[in-house]
Order: C-alpha cells, then sequence, then structure tokens
C-alpha cells in the first residue's frame, strides 16, 4: 500500500464512474466492486467516497456447512424479504481452489430466480487467502452495496466448520443453516458456529429426520448452547426449494433487524466493524513499509532458519525488531 494509502495510478474513481454509481447504474456499481475486489490500494479512495452513505442497512450472514442449501435458501430469502420492500445486496462467497485459484461460481447458478430483480443485486466473490469463510473484501463489497442504497445485505458464506467465524464481525445477524439426514446430529451443536447463530434454519425440511434434528437443537439449547448473554435463539423449518416456511424466516429477521435498531445495538455492531477495519488498516500499512524499509519478511525467514539450526529463543530478535520500529509511534496528534 502506498504512503500516502491512495493507489500512486490515478484516482480510482473517475468523475463519470462515480456519477453512474450515485446514478443507481447496476453496472457501475459493479465495477467498483471488482475495484474493491481486485485492487486493495483502491480501497481507501472508494472508502473515502463512500462515507456518508452508510450505517443504515442490515447486514445478515448465511452460514453453515456445505450442501445445506445456503444458496437456495438466500435467493428465497432475497425475494421475500425484496417483497417487504427492501433493496436487497448478495455477497456470495464461492471456496477457491487450493491449486489453481480459481473459483466455480456456483451461487450464480443456484441463484438464477433472482435474474432481472432491480429490487436484489447479487455478486459473486472467490475466497481467495479468506480462511473464515469469507473471502478478503466482503466487508468492502458489502460497504459498496450498502452505498448502492441497499436496506438489507445478505452475506453467504463458503460452507464452514465449528471454527470459521469471520461471519460474526461482518453481519449484524447470523443464520446458521442445517439440514437433517447427515449423520450424527449431535456434531452440528458443538461449541463454535452454533455459538454464532441468532436464528438456526433446518432447511431441506422434506428430508427425512427433520424432527430428530429439531429436537437435538431445542434440547441443546435449553442446556444454554448458543451464543452467550443472548435470548432464546430461534429454529425454524423450511425448504428454500419448495419456498416453505421462508415468510416465517423474514418476520423474524426483520423482529430482529427492528431490535437492533431500536435497542442502540446496531450502532454499538457498526462502531465494532469500524474499529477493525482501522486497526487492519494500520496493521497492513505499518507492515508494508516495514517491507520497504528493511525487507522485514526475508530478515524473519533467514532468522527462523537460524533458530531452527540453534534451537534459541525468537524473542530477543522480536524485542530488537521492535524496538527498532518504535521511530514511527509517538505522536499523539496523530492520533486525535
Amino acid at each position: 500500500m502506498a504512503e500516502s494509502m491512495r493507489s500512486s495510478r490515478g484516482p480510482s474513481l473517475t468523475p463519470q464512474l462515480w456519477e453512474r454509481f450515485l446514478g443507481g447504474e447496476r453496472r457501475a456499481c459493479a465495477q467498483v466492486i471488482t475495484k474493491v475486489e481486485n485492487d486493495p490500494d483502491a480501497v481507501p479512495e472508494i472508502r473515502d467516497r463512500l462515507s456518508g452513505r452508510l450505517g443504515r442497512a442490515i447486514r445478515i450472514g448465511i452460514t453453515g456447512p456445505p450442501g445445506v442449501g445456503k444458496s437456495t435458501l438466500t435467493s428465497a430469502l432475497a425475494r421475500g424479504l425484496a417483497d417487504g420492500g427492501n433493496r436487497v445486496g448478495i455477497v456470495a462467497v464461492d471456496p477457491s481452489s487450493p491449486f489453481t485459484g480459481g473459483a466455480f461460481m456456483g451461487d450464480r447458478i443456484r441463484m438464477d430466480a433472482l435474474v432481472g430483480d432491480d429490487r436484489v443485486f447479487m455478486r459473486s466473490l472467490a475466497s481467495r487467502a479468506g480462511q473464515g469463510g469469507l473471502a478478503p473484501s466482503t466487508a468492502g463489497v458489502a460497504d459498496v452495496l450498502e452505498a448502492f442504497g441497499m436496506d438489507r445485505i445478505l452475506i453467504e458464506t463458503v460452507g464452514v466448520g465449528q471454527a470459521e467465524l469471520d461471519v460474526m464481525a461482518c453481519a449484524d445477524i447470523v443464520v446458521l443453516v442445517l439440514q437433517p439426514s447427515t449423520g450424527d446430529a449431535i456434531q452440528s451443536l458443538k461449541s463454535g458456529i452454533i455459538e454464532a447463530a441468532d436464528v438456526v434454519v433446518v432447511n431441506k425440511a422434506d428430508l427425512p429426520g427433520v424432527e430428530m434434528l429439531l429436537q437435538s437443537l431445542r434440547f441443546a439449547f435449553s442446556l444454554g448452547a448458543g451464543r452467550p448473554g443472548t435470548n432464546a435463539t430461534p429454529i425454524l423449518a423450511t425448504s428454500a426449494q419448495a419456498s416453505e416456511g421462508i415468510g416465517e424466516l423474514v418476520a423474524e429477521l426483520e423482529s430482529q433487524a427492528s431490535d437492533l435498531v431500536d435497542s442502540g445495538r446496531h450502532r454499538e455492531m457498526r462502531r465494532a466493524r469500524l474499529e477493525n477495519e482501522i486497526r487492519r488498516a494500520i496493521q497492513t500499512h505499518l507492515w508494508a513499509s516495514l517491507e520497504r524499509a528493511v525487507g522485514a519478511s526475508a530478515k524473519i525467514r533467514r532468522h527462523a532458519e537460524e533458530l531452527t539450526l540453534s534451537g534459541g529463543s525468537p524473542y530477543p530478535f522480536i524485542r530488537r525488531a521492535c524496538a527498532a520500529t518504535q521511530v514511527c509511534q509517538t505522536k499523539e496528534e496523530a492520533w486525535q
């Protein structure tokens, strides 16, 4: 990232592109998202432009194991939210190949029912280096969609396990999707992903075993499973393919959205996201500065090789490196 935290290749948003974006042109929105996804150096300028247009939308994370029907449920949910008067943005993350880096954007196929619906804007992202169920650019893309005028933003993760919880930091409401007849239901109840859920949805409820899974979930939550300090987590059954139970899910999410705004928790969640954004940007900038100034990665690699042979402690090197970087630290006025 450049010293000024702006791209050195000129403005990322031309006046014409920004004007088209403000005018609601969908192609312009797609072009801005592409810049956020592919050009990290462009993000600071774009983020500056988006300021003043953020803070109103409700972000809803859709997460769960592979194969439970998240994409089909997201499509049905988007249609239901739009029918309720919302403009809906979708950020759908597909897994990248660890070998080629490519991604098969299957979400686009499963959400083909939304094609041509001007109330909905859907964007697929490859997970790339993201390890917590999301792509690195997910939050930035959600910002673009909110600035474009979306009231509800659905963030669908890749298929996740018990501890991949990036969606908690990116969403105001987290929907955990499960399905029956996939083996031991208790496996779904272990600490981790279940504690992230504000709503649990048992999808594909037309399959055998749905009642057993619902009973297991209700029993687990009666014993204190779920996110600490929250009220009882709703457990709903849906069949997204048949559009069954979607109305009840929409009503539950809209009720939670209203509660978030009325209680002030929506503002607190936005504060936490901004805090994380500031911290990540500063860390990225400082590391880039160290790379430029001293070739930090190469020095760390060389020292690790020496320690591997000597068996020594890394902390003498860490202390020297930290002391050497304190030249950029203590101008209090910069933090005002």
